[in-house]
């Protein structure tokens, strides 16, 4: 790599007029696009001192560096999103010339406008059901009428331990009852990995989903998850939405499939 030389880090794919580096798009550095035909693809030069295959995996662990990249990619595409649909890309795509960037875009031209398609007029919304546990539970632990404190311990134990499981396995018929009842209500809903419980007594999530929203339902689709929140509130369960999102679950597996880096 020669000193001062750089990559061009793709931001998304869209439709519309092109955007020039003067529009005030990126941040952190000027954002510009690339276009074929109808397609755009956003971006900026990026220095390969930076973000080169050399460099990149020792700033990944650098939390300040990272969370102002993270930050920067994320307002850009933000930012195209409030005017066009876009297909969002994921954190540090590089590519080495602004050919490999159009070349991309007219090799797989009709499957980034179908997607596109696709997208349109919707965005990307998280749903996270928390459990969050009760006192109740220990106070009403039986305690042995008799017995040495050893034996009282584990009983006691064994009692918390059940009532634990059972309010796991109550929460988990209350995440698929909302995930039904919200299924008419948006496009797709595709479900992430819920990480193993922390801390005993903290708030366990039990539900992460990601959907696929159009705005004519947004109205319809608030009135839902209120009537559904009310409904879990009586078990102990908390609704929390996040949104709108550019839809980065929803455009994924179209960059795996086109061979996005």
């Amino acid at each position: 790599m020669k000193p001062g030389e750089v990559g061009i880090y793709l931001y998304c794919i869209a439709e519309g007029p092109p955007i020039a580096a003067e529009d005030g798009l990126g941040p952190v550095r000027p954002g510009y696009s690339l276009a074929h035909e109808d397609l755009l693809a956003v971006v900026s030069q990026v220095p390969l001192e930076e973000f080169g295959e050399a460099a990149l995996p020792t700033n990944l662990q650098d939390a300040r560096w990272l969370e102002s990249e993270v930050r920067a990619h994320e307002q850009v595409i933000e930012r195209v999103m409030a005017g066009r649909t876009v297909l969002p890309m994921r954190f540090c795509t590089i590519f080495h010339s602004e050919e490999k960037v159009r070349a991309l875009l007219e090799t797989h031209c009709e499957r980034f406008r179908r997607a596109l398609a696709r997208l349109r007029g919707r965005a990307e919304w998280e749903i996270r059901l928390y459990h969050e546990p009760t006192t109740e539970s220990a106070a009403e632990a039986p305690q042995p009428a008799t017995g040495s404190p050893g034996t009282a311990y584990l009983v006691r134990k064994g009692a918390l331990e059940r009532a634990a499981q059972e309010a796991a396995a109550e929460a988990r018929r209350q995440a698929q009852r909302t995930l039904a009842a919200l299924a008419d209500q948006v496009d797709q809903i595709q479900l992430k990995p819920v990480a193993p419980q922390g801390s005993q007594g903290a708030p366990r999530l039990v539900l992460d989903a990601v959907c696929l929203l159009a705005q004519p339902r947004l109205a319809a689709f608030h009135r839902r998850l209120e009537e559904v929140a009310k409904d879990l509130t009586a078990s102990g369960l908390r609704l929390r939405l996040s949104g709108p999102w550019p839809p980065y679950h929803f455009s994924a597996e179209l960059q795996e499939r086109v061979g996005v880096p």
